[in-house]
C-alpha cells in the first residue's frame, strides 16, 4: 500500500462566513502567510516521516484549500523535499489551457528529477460555472484535454490539434518530461461514466470521498472495462483520497475529532443550498458517504486500510485536516500514522 499525504493548505485564520464564494474581506493577510508556512512545514515533515508522496489540489474562491494554482505550490515543494514524489491531484482541465498544463507539469517533472504523479480532475460544479465552463460538458472537456496532454508529452515533432473543445495550429512542448514516456497519470472515476475512458486509455483510476461499497463498484467496473481494452489493472492503478486522524487510542481519536458529520460540500466551499441553486441536479450526492475518512488508534486504522485494500485500492491519499483540529494535532496524527501504521501496511 502506497501512503500519500494530501496537503490541503487550509486557511489558518478564522473566518466569519461559510458562504460560497467566501468574501475576500475575511482573509487576513498575515494568517494567509502563516498558512503557507505551516503547509510547507507539513510537507517537510511528511517527507522526513516516509510518506510516499505529497499531493496538492486545485480549488477556488474558498479558504478551505488555498491552492488555486497547485503548480506554484508544487514548484516550491520540488526545491525543499529530498525523497517523496509530488502528486498533482489534480489540475482542473475544464478551467485550464491543456497545453499550458502540459508545459507546467513537464517543468515540474524536470525540477523534481522525475518524481511527478498526476491525477486529472474536472472540478466542483460551482467552480466550473464561475470559470464560465459548461458543467454538462466538463467530462468531455477533461477527456479531450488528457488526450492532448498525453500526445504533447510523447509526440517527437510539432503537431496541430483540431478537437471539439481545443484547437491549436501548433503544439510543441518544451521541456520534455524527465520520466519516459511521461509521468504516471490517473483519471477521475468519481462518476461511473468517467471510468471507461480511464480503462480504455490504460490510465490509473482516481477516487475520492466515497463509501467502501462505492469504491468496490467502481474498481470492478474499471477492471471490466480494462479487460475489454486488453489489459489487467492492479491495485497499484487505483488511488483513493480521504480524510484521516490517528491517535494513541480510539477514545483519543474520537475526542480529538469530536462529533463531526463531515459535510464534503462545505469543506470545499459548496454550501448545499447554494450548490443546488447553481447547478440543479447536475452534481454528485455530497452526503452519500458511509466512510470518507479513517479514524482511530493505529490498530484500528490498520484494519480500515486493510478494508480499502480489499476494495481494490493500492494508493492512499490522506488528508489530516479536520474542522477544529489544531495544526499541532495534525502534526501528531501524521507522526503517529507514519511510525505506527505505515510500517504495517507496506505488505498489504
Amino acid at each position: 500500500m502506497i501512503a500519500g499525504f494530501f496537503n490541503t493548505v487550509g486557511y489558518a485564520g478564522p473566518w466569519a462566513s461559510n458562504a460560497w464564494p467566501t468574501p475576500p474581506v475575511f482573509c487576513d493577510r498575515e494568517a494567509a502567510s502563516m498558512t503557507m508556512r505551516r503547509a510547507m512545514d507539513q510537507v517537510l515533515l511528511a517527507d522526513e516521516l516516509g510518506f510516499d508522496w505529497i499531493s496538492v489540489s486545485e480549488h477556488h474562491y474558498s479558504p478551505r484549500i488555498l491552492t488555486p494554482s497547485p503548480m506554484i505550490f508544487a514548484a516550491g515543494i520540488t526545491q525543499r523535499i529530498k525523497r517523496a514524489k509530488i502528486a498533482i491531484l489534480g489540475p482542473l482541465l475544464p478551467l485550464s489551457n491543456p497545453v499550458r498544463v502540459a508545459e507546467e507539469l513537464a517543468m515540474l517533472d524536470v525540477m523534481s528529477e522525475g518524481r511527478i504523479v498526476v491525477l486529472f480532475l474536472r472540478g466542483t460544479p460551482n467552480e466550473v460555472l464561475v470559470y464560465r465552463a459548461n458543467p454538462d460538458e466538463s467530462r468531455e472537456i477533461t477527456q479531450e484535454g488528457i488526450e492532448l496532454i498525453l500526445r504533447a508529452w510523447t509526440e517527437p515533432q510539432p503537431f496541430g490539434w483540431e478537437g471539439r473543445y481545443f484547437n491549436y495550429r501548433t503544439v510543441s512542448v518544451w521541456p520534455r518530461t524527465l520520466q519516459e514516456p511521461h509521468p504516471r497519470v490517473f483519471s477521475s472515476g468519481n462518476t461511473p461514466d468517467s471510468i471507461p475512458f480511464a480503462a480504455s486509455n490504460h490510465l490509473g483510476l482516481g477516487l475520492s470521498f466515497m463509501s467502501l461499497s462505492e469504491i468496490k463498484k467502481r474498481v470492478e467496473l474499471y477492471r471490466e472495462e480494462a479487460a475489454k481494452a486488453g489489459w489487467e489493472p492492479t491495485d497499484a492503478d487505483v488511488v483513493y483520497r480521504f480524510f484521516g486522524h490517528v491517535a494513541e487510542t480510539d477514545q483519543d481519536a474520537r475526542r480529538n475529532v469530536g462529533d463531526i458529520k463531515l459535510d464534503l460540500g462545505r469543506f470545499f466551499g459548496m454550501n448545499p443550498a447554494v450548490l443546488k441553486r447553481l447547478v440543479g441536479d447536475r452534481t454528485m450526492d455530497i452526503h452519500a458517504m458511509e466512510r470518507p475518512f479513517l479514524c482511530g488508534s493505529p490498530a484500528a486504522v490498520i484494519d480500515q486500510v486493510g478494508e480499502l485494500r480489499e476494495a481494490g485500492v493500492g494508493n492512499m491519499d490522506m488528508a489530516f485536516t479536520w474542522p477544529g483540529i489544531s495544526h499541532e494535532q495534525q502534526l501528531r496524527s501524521m507522526e503517529c500514522f507514519a511510525s505506527r501504521v505505515i510500517p504495517q501496511i507496506r505488505a498489504l
